[in-house]
């Protein structure tokens, strides 16, 4: 993997794990200690992060630093098969209800 696509990765990772959180650029920027332009580089690829600042962003996001690495297929196909399970899942309690009691 080239060094630009690692940084597309971490970049994209970071925004949608800070999107997920409701944290805004401003608010990571301040917790971490850098300046919001500079989230904004991360995010879109165009800077680098040190491992201390990646450990930083981790803690502040309370995710795993593993997350930030994640291919973006691995994510959506995650998220399908959480949203199918979840359908199952609700579908077997319906059933459940409606044979047991009577709903």
């Amino acid at each position: 993997m080239k060094d630009s696509k690692i940084k597309n990765l971490f970049g994209f990772n970071l925004k949608r794990i800070r999107k997920q959180k409701n944290i805004s650029q401003i608010e990571l920027s301040e917790k971490v200690d850098l300046a919001f332009t500079f989230i904004s580089d991360i995010e879109n690829g165009k800077k680098w992060v040190s491992p201390e600042t990646i450990e930083k962003l981790s803690k502040c996001l309370e995710v795993e630093v593993y997350q930030f690495f994640l291919p973006e297929d691995y994510i959506f196909q995650t998220n399908r098969n959480i949203e199918n399970f979840s359908k199952e899942l609700n579908d077997a309690i319906q059933k459940i209800e409606s044979r047991y009691l009577g709903k």
